[in-house]
């Protein structure tokens, strides 16, 4: 148990020190909390379901997935034009993934994102957690943070566009965003005839600057049809399962 527990402190103090690492260097350093990530969830992944990848960054997730679980469709979405360019390159070679240059929220707009050049991890548009001067701040005042402009839509406009009507497992990784991200989805959620397993890095309340809106969305959640989830007891920044409360019926326990 305490494996995932050192690997996510080390990714936390990441953002704190701005000493800095290749791209190179970063892959191979978060290969391992990939794996134990995937350890956790694979089989919560039909093999041949439909994954909807947020936050893709330079693709590790979905190789690591795609590795485990060959015959799955991943559908890939990375705003950050370095990290989309990587993983189009790094997962190339499987035609059933596809890799969209934007990210999801509850709304369609340009925006900017904040970089953290020294944690290709780091990126949120969410300028209260960049910037960040909290006693309880994961980012330190001389942290060199940088800007991009990115698109942005809702990941029910997209599957609307797309004609996608079901999906089975989504994954989402925004640094303090993937609240917005769910609210997108909420739509889609409502309408869909299987809810699918959502797993989503989730802001503990003493440090979420958005505590209200991230329950507000958590409680729509519920209200749809997924399972309490203890966010009481969470770490500052943890991943959390929310599985449809009919997970069991199809052998889908945690």
């Amino acid at each position: 148990m305490m494996r995932p527990f050192r690997q996510l402190l080390r990714r936390v103090a990441a953002l704190r020190d701005p000493k800095p690492r290749t791209l190179d260097q970063w892959i191979a350093d978060h290969h391992s909390v990939v794996e134990a990530e995937m350890d956790r969830i694979e089989h919560l992944v039909p093999e041949d379901g439909i994954v909807v990848d947020v936050g893709a960054n330079v693709g590790l997730f979905t190789e690591s997935l795609l590795r485990r679980r060959p015959g799955v469709r991943v559908i890939c979405f990375e705003p950050v034009k370095r990290y989309h360019d990587v993983a189009v390159e790094r997962l190339k070679r499987f035609p059933q993934v596809e890799i969209h240059p934007m990210g999801l929220s509850n709304t369609i707009e340009d925006r900017p994102i904040w970089l953290a050049p020294h944690n290709p991890g780091a990126n949120s548009v969410m300028d209260d957690i960049m910037f960040d001067r909290r006693e309880n701040s994961e980012v330190r005042e001389d942290t060199q943070i940088v800007e991009e402009q990115i698109h942005l839509t809702t990941w029910s406009a997209f599957a609307a566009e797309k004609g996608i009507d079901e999906v089975h497992f989504v994954k989402t990784d925004t640094e303090g965003f993937d609240y917005a991200v769910l609210d997108g989805m909420l739509d889609f959620l409502r309408k869909t005839t299987r809810l699918p397993v959502l797993y989503t890095e989730l802001l503990h309340e003493n440090y979420h600057p958005r505590w209200d809106e991230q329950q507000r969305v958590v409680d729509a959640l519920l209200e749809i049809g997924y399972g309490d989830v203890d966010l009481e007891s969470m770490k500052k920044v943890d991943n959390i399962l929310f599985l449809p409360r009919d997970a069991d019926d199809r052998g889908e326990g945690a």
